[in-house]
């Protein structure tokens, strides 16, 4: 039995996967495991060629992340091959890995939230939404009128759009957890005036065609300029905007002036 065909038959079974999950498994196994393992007999894997593999990719100048998941993808695919008896022991365990320098979260005040609002223009509510919920991304996207309660102020997140191979799946949010998350009493009204006469199956956001919101289309035409236009960050996200929720005090209304701490700057930990 070969890594190659190990991994097709691994990769059958795996029916647990979100379609996300399973396109990443995929991308990584045939662009950097396969080219590598996909003849070798999975009793000639050791440590030793493991870890000079992951030198290798390591060399060849990718990303430590992208080096970090091909290894733990074929490290699942070895260790399943533990549990079915065909190896002893996963020969990949202990390998060393390049280290992952994360960049530092941005977080946005009142104020910067309000500039990148406006100048996003009819999606202002959607950047204000996202930065005061904490939703993410394809939680947003995905969200029908039903799951608004205005009445209680609640948002019930139950699923979540994904972008598979040029294709947008609907699925579970992550971890597979259904939550009900709260909502600003700010932008109830404004909520109110957005879903007026849509139906209860209609989306909460939408494209202009009126079709399920496409982040990299949304990055590269409305918020990424947006965000350098307005309050200098190029290379924001939409999900930074997760850490502004988690930091911003939104009981206090968005109006008022900023802390004497804060400033044009964003504020970092």
């Amino acid at each position: 039995m070969t890594v190659g065909a190990w991994a097709s038959q691994w990769m059958a079974a795996q029916v647990q996967l979100k379609p996300s999950t399973r396109a990443r498994y995929e991308l990584a196994l045939r662009r950097q495991i396969l080219p590598t393992w996909a003849n070798i007999p999975l009793s000639a894997v050791s440590y030793a060629e493991v870890a000079a593999w992951v030198q290798r990719l390591t060399a060849s100048g990718l990303a430590p992340a992208t080096v970090r998941y091909a290894h733990r993808v074929l490290s699942l695919a070895l260790s399943h091959a533990v549990r079915d008896g065909r190896l002893s022991r996963i020969p990949a365990e202990g390998v060393r890995l390049p280290r992952v320098v994360r960049e530092e979260p941005v977080f946005l005040h009142h104020d910067q939230v309000a500039r990148l609002a406006e100048a996003c223009g009819r999606y202002g509510l959607l950047v204000r939404f996202l930065a005061y919920t904490g939703l993410r991304w394809g939680e947003a996207s995905a969200l029908h009128v039903s799951r608004l309660d205005l009445l209680r102020r609640r948002v019930t997140v139950a699923v979540a759009l994904a972008e598979v191979s040029g294709e947008l799946v609907e699925g579970t949010p992550k971890n597979h957890q259904r939550r009900s998350v709260p909502i600003p009493r700010f932008l109830v009204d404004e909520l109110a005036a957005h879903v007026a006469g849509k139906r209860r199956n209609a989306l909460v956001f939408t494209a202009p065609n009126g079709g399920p919101l496409r982040n990299t289309n949304f990055r590269s035409r409305v918020f990424g300029p947006a965000a350098a236009a307005s309050v200098g960050l190029a290379g924001l996200t939409p999900h930074d905007l997760r850490h502004t929720a988690a930091s911003l005090p939104w009981r206090r209304a968005p109006t008022s002036r900023p802390c004497s701490g804060c400033s044009d700057t964003p504020r970092r930990p």
